[in-house]
């Protein structure tokens, strides 16, 4: 019976035999018995079954115009003296090809005959079975069968010295090129037992791994043979009636060949059909691991996980020009599908998006950062409709985020603006936004980011000095000029002002003498960067950066240690961030939930050691994209081009808080939240904007490692106001609504006094107890927040307050005192 084989050429290796083929037998390549001959460019050889293929191809298609190639593989001697004396006197030759004719090429099967030393015709030429003019070795094959070859007036010499050969001429023309396979040669009839075909390995884990194939006929058992790429080919493997068959007891990290052939019990076996694969890594020694998961999203940009219906579960949001694509999770499991129509967005979300809801109605909205405009869609009362707001201002928009930049309890936008100073849209209370570019009387007066040309790329809002209020970084790109390439920090000073502290010779600092410069950062990097990872790698309470790079061009990726006093210090060397891919996303999370936030950064993810020092993965780890929980089990997973990167989880606890604002914006955008263990603290701030595209999720995340409670949640509002919970439940979801728990007087500041009062320019404070560093923060008589800053002396500058009743608070971890005062 004629083997039916796939037309299998690349990748897969058939055993070598070291014997002279024989009649009813494969030809078994590769088969160093083989030879070839001719005068043909050995470079336009693409298999060569005489060493290394299962398979003979030639590419004549090469660059290098016409050139003369004519190649022949030719049989090792086959005596044919037993098929003469068993009369069996008709040879037939059958293999599979493919064959592409440009002009006068030709493929032919031939024998050698002895009487007139010369290679005879057997039969016709090949005709043509394919018009690709490329990868022809991947087209659904022929079989060829020769006509038989009547071998009964042969003499003695020509039956003992029989070889025959398959010959490919280019006649001198530019042809396209050949491949065969599967070559058998028969009296009448091919090999009783064919070989099985299409034998492919799936399922590869680091010790097993699942081998199928297709039977080569009837038969019903097999034998399987696993060995080395090192090793030999055995001679014999297991036997086995299981199809597909389960390899087990491998190697991690190791390569192997699997060979099957057919057991046809009298007939005997079939050749060997071969397979090559690599087990993967014993993922037993992984922090965790990532299973991809295709979702269907019909967006053009699968962008965001962040809730969209109000049930504080992360949403799958993928965007398109006039659709927002959300798989609502379920509470019991799953997603719900939903296609919401919108108007048409004059800017798409290009290069950006954000989630906040600026109008209070309790849906996030959507801030859209395209390359020409900002659009925004604002969701409606029930969360099912979303309308288009689109400004006729050009921003050329980069990273975009909502955060409330004058602090007045209410959502605003903030926009990266490449080419030219940065722009806000200001809420008015009434969840209706104003344009604002630079520096803007009464909102940002000295601007944030006014350098010429831009190269504003990557911004997050972040507290880096501990004053209970928002500072910001701006990751810059546009790399070669001083100008637009030197990163920014810019430092909430407590009273409407923002100053440039990354670096006391930046230009802005050069140029706008007057905003002031209190200290140097050692944050003003020239790096062409786009994005920033923040988070307090080592737990010591305040916020540290992993500065990531997008190019060599213009230095190297950093990880700066926040020392506390608004200066950083480069720890990059010996780190282990070093070996992390350049790339325009870094974003933190704690994804193995130990306790120490990672870095997700451009496909790879730097586990954090727990010492300052992070480990790079590589395999199993997710593309970057937008990180929340998509299971609600506790273990950040991430979604990007329509997959979501699903944590594999492990042992470790976990704690999720979600933040309710009143006093402060809706979703607690801003607060910063720290939790109190008995192994210490670890803090966040909620962030509406993480990394440079994506949107993930605004629900705080902490992983606890192996501890079993936790002392205290304290949340420090925008508004001021604090909340603290006492031995909340671990591995579950808390909503916290600000002002729903009660504040900790601080019993050392009982004595506190504060004179003059009434106070016309300094108030002074007196106590036993140290107050450096403590925050000091003063309210009006309606309870909004009108100053604060961080003490390193025992006196405030209230010169600029108008005249009326002030309380000052003074806090620390979370404890508090008050005290009324006067201002004249």
């Amino acid at each position: 019976m004629i083997k039916l084989l796939r037309f299998t050429l690349l990748f897969s290796l058939c055993c070598s035999y070291t014997y002279a083929q024989q009649l009813n037998q494969p030809a078994n390549w590769p088969n160093n018995q083989w030879t070839l001959s001719g005068s043909y460019n050995a470079s336009y050889l693409y298999e060569d079954p005489t060493t290394s293929s299962s398979s003979f191809s030639f590419d004549d298609n090469l660059a290098g115009g016409a050139s003369v190639n004519d190649v022949a593989a030719e049989s090792p001697i086959i005596d044919l003296s037993a098929a003469f004396n068993a009369n069996e006197t008709n040879i037939v030759v059958s293999f599979q090809y493919g064959l592409n004719i440009y002009q006068n090429e030709a493929l032919q099967l031939q024998y050698w005959n002895n009487s007139t030393s010369s290679w005879e015709n057997w039969g016709s030429t090949l005709p043509e079975n394919s018009n690709t003019t490329v990868n022809f070795c991947n087209d659904t094959p022929t079989t060829f069968i020769s006509d038989g070859l009547d071998i009964s007036t042969f003499s003695t010499s020509q039956l003992t010295g029989f070889k025959y050969r398959i010959y490919y001429n280019d006649n001198n023309s530019y042809g396209w090129g050949f491949c065969v396979n599967t070559v058998n040669i028969s009296s009448s009839t091919p090999p009783a037992c064919p070989n099985v075909n299409a034998v492919t390995v799936n399922n590869i884990t680091d010790t097993t791994a699942l081998v199928s194939w297709v039977p080569g006929d009837t038969e019903t058992t097999w034998e399987v043979a696993v060995y080395l790429t090192t090793e030999s080919t055995p001679t014999s493997g297991t036997t086995t009636a299981e199809n597909p068959y389960t390899i087990t007891n491998l190697l991690p990290e190791t390569d192997y060949i699997v060979c099957v052939r057919a057991d046809c019990a009298i007939e005997g076996f079939s050749g060997w059909e071969c397979y090559n694969f690599t087990t993967g890594i014993d993922l037993s020694s992984f922090p965790t691991t990532f299973t991809t998961n295709s979702i269907n999203t019909t967006g053009t940009y699968d962008i965001a996980l962040v809730d969209l219906n109000g049930d504080f579960l992360d949403d799958v949001v993928s965007v398109s020009s006039n659709n927002i694509n959300v798989h609502y999770q379920l509470a019991t499991g799953g997603f719900n599908e939903t296609n919401i129509a919108t108007s048409t967005a004059d800017f798409v979300p290009s290069w950006s998006l954000a989630a906040g809801d600026f109008d209070r109605n309790g849906y996030n909205d959507l801030v859209y950062g395209g390359g020409s405009g900002v659009t925004f869609m604002k969701a409606n009362s029930s969360g099912t409709g979303y309308t288009e707001i689109s400004g006729s201002n050009y921003v050329f928009s980069q990273r975009s985020n909502f955060v409330d930049i004058n602090n007045d309890g209410h959502l605003d936008a903030f926009v990266c603006h490449d080419v030219d100073a940065n722009v806000y849209y200001i809420n008015d209370g009434s969840g209706n936004l104003t344009f604002y570019q630079g520096q803007s009387a009464g909102v940002v007066p000295n601007g944030l980011g006014l350098t010429p040309g831009g190269g504003n790329y990557g911004t997050v809002w972040i507290d880096f000095d501990n004053d209970r209020d928002m500072d910001m970084f701006i990751a810059k790109c546009r790399g070669g000029s001083t100008t637009i390439s030197t990163n920014e920090l810019w430092r909430n000073d407590g009273n409407g002002i923002f100053t440039n502290v990354a670096d006391s010779n930046n230009w802005y600092n050069s140029n706008y003498p007057s905003v002031g410069h209190n200290n140097s950062s050692n944050l003003g990097d020239n790096i062409q960067t786009w994005s920033s990872a923040w988070a307090d790698f080592d737990n010591d309470g305040d916020m540290d950066v992993y500065v990531g790079a997008s190019s060599s061009t213009n230095g190297l990726s950093k990880l700066m240690q926040n020392n506390g006093d608004g200066t950083f210090t480069d720890v990059t060397a010996g780190s282990g961030v070093n070996g992390a891919p350049m790339g325009i996303e870094n974003a933190p999370a704690d994804f193995d939930n130990d306790g120490y936030v990672d870095i997700l950064t451009n496909g790879d993810i730097l586990f954090n050691n727990g010492d300052f020092t992070f480990t790079n993965y590589s395999d199993y780890m997710p593309q970057s994209g937008a990180i929340g929980d998509t299971n609600n089990d506790g273990f950040l997973d991430v979604f990007r081009n329509g997959n979501i990167y699903l944590n594999n989880a492990n042992s470790n606890h976990w704690i999720k808080i979600n933040t309710i604002g009143t006093n402060s914006n809706i979703n607690g955008i801003g607060a910063r939240i720290e939790i109190e263990t008995a192994t210490g603290t670890q803090i966040r701030d909620v962030r509406s904007g993480e990394g440079f595209e994506f949107m993930s999720s605004l629900t705080a995340h902490f992983g606890l490692g192996t501890e079993t409670s936790i002392n205290s949640i304290t949340i420090y509002w925008p508004s001021g106001v604090v909340d603290y919970i006492e031995n909340p439940a671990i591995d579950t979801t808390h909503n916290i609504t600000e002002g729903s728990a009660l504040s900790v007087i601080d019993e050392t500041l009982l004595d506190l006094t504060v004179y003059p009062n009434p106070v016309e320019d300094e108030l002074n404070i007196e106590t036993t107890a140290d107050i450096t560093n403590k925050v000091a923060t003063v309210f009006d008589i309606n309870g909004k927040r009108v100053l604060n800053l961080k003490l390193n002396t025992t006196s405030i500058d209230v010169s600029n307050l108008t005249s009326g009743v002030y309380f000052l608070r003074l806090e620390s971890n979370g404890k508090i005192m008050k005290r009324k005062f006067i201002k004249k």
